[in-house]
């Protein structure tokens, strides 16, 4: 049976991604993918450093990434990388310190391991096999019995757009910020800086896999809107439904919420 690769070299990994992104914040020339999302030599530079430094880890891993021309060999692969080299390009390109590189290892398409940092803020987690550790976080809040006590964090581009404008008010919480980085905002979630994080509209497996790990490993959960069971190393890599990663009985509580809107329309 084939080992788990070690904590350390994990962290390791998305540590040394994130100083190589780090080193292009602020100067970064921002291009344009064929799909109109942003791209910049930061994307490019840290996805070459995880490629090293993840194929030494498990050699024998699967390959699914962001910024890679995808390969159908992963979908036959026991353990397969999910990464992206940097989640939160927009943020990353406009200032924002709001990004974080995203690593998850999946095996038989459950995340076994993964590794988020934001070397910006310096706050960062990484698991592997159920063990996990945290970094960079103070002190944290005490947790919330329901969704009125709640701290949560929200996408910023839902917010301005208004998709949670409807939602928002139904769930009650005690407060609600907009922060940029999906897989940033998971980070958050599993170390316990808010208790809850959600979306509404569909995400890709590279944004999420890493922080559906964390949070797995912390005790916590992620949970598809739609009540799909989540699943990584698909042939669609598009994850395609909203989604809630945090304290199971809150996550609980807001899709109870979610489902008696749809009883009363």
């Amino acid at each position: 049976m084939t080992a788990l690769p070690p904590l350390a070299g994990l962290r390791a990994a998305v540590e040394a991604a994130g100083a190589v992104v780090l080193s292009h914040f602020g100067t970064a020339t921002v291009t344009t993918k064929a799909d109109g999302s942003p791209l910049t030599q930061a994307d490019l530079a840290s996805q070459d450093v995880l490629r090293r430094a993840l194929g030494a880890l498990l050699p024998e891993a699967g390959w699914l990434c962001e910024e890679t021309p995808d390969d159908a060999r992963r979908l036959s692969r026991e353990f397969v990388w999910v990464v992206d080299p940097l989640d939160g390009t927009k943020e990353f390109a406009s200032g924002v310190p709001q990004f974080a590189v995203s690593i998850g290892l999946t095996r038989d398409g459950v995340p076994v391991g993964g590794a988020v940092f934001n070397p910006a803020s310096g706050q960062g987690g990484a698991s592997m096999g159920g063990a996990v550790e945290f970094w960079g976080f103070g002190r944290l809040p005490a947790p919330a019995k329901n969704l009125s006590e709640a701290r949560a964090s929200v996408s910023r581009t839902e917010t301005a757009d208004g998709s949670l404008a409807e939602l928002l008010p139904r769930l009650g919480l005690a407060s609600c910020e907009p922060i940029g980085g999906v897989s940033y905002k998971l980070l958050r979630a599993a170390a316990g800086l808010e208790h809850l994080t959600f979306a509404v509209q569909p995400r890709s497996e590279w944004d999420v896999c890493g922080g559906a790990a964390l949070l797995a490993a912390a005790g916590k959960v992620y949970r598809r809107l739609d009540g799909v069971p989540v699943r990584f190393n698909s042939p669609d890599t598009r994850v395609r439904s909203g989604a809630a990663g945090g304290d199971p009985v809150l996550v609980a509580q807001m899709l109870e919420v979610i489902e008696s809107g749809k009883a009363c329309s």
